[in-house]
């Protein structure tokens, strides 16, 4: 459970990094790259999960990214958005509706 949260996490950053396919991330992956190597490893997870686990997933990301944000320093508005698109993209990666 705890590697699902981490790669939702990830996820995250990414979003709330801003940043762009052209840019790159540490030993020199870009940040498309490493939001692929997310996903492929959230998708993996997700094969052995239940649904009461990969709904909790969906909570715990939306939570890590929100708290995140707050963290960042973020607006009201943006850390609604870095939420929402945790949300999303957890549901996305574990095939939830």
């Amino acid at each position: 459970m705890k590697k699902i949260i981490l790669a939702m996490a990830a996820v995250s950053f990414v979003f709330l990094a801003g940043c762009s396919e052209s840019e790159t991330g540490a030993g020199g992956n870009t940040a498309a790259a490493v939001a692929n190597d997310v996903t492929k490893t959230a998708e993996e997870l997700a094969n052995s999960m239940t649904p009461e686990q990969k709904a909790s997933a969906v909570n715990d990301a939306r939570t890590a990214a929100e708290a995140a944000a707050k963290a960042a320093g973020q607006s009201d508005a943006l850390i609604q958005q870095a939420g929402d698109a945790a949300a999303a993209e957890a549901k996305k990666a574990l095939g939830v509706q």
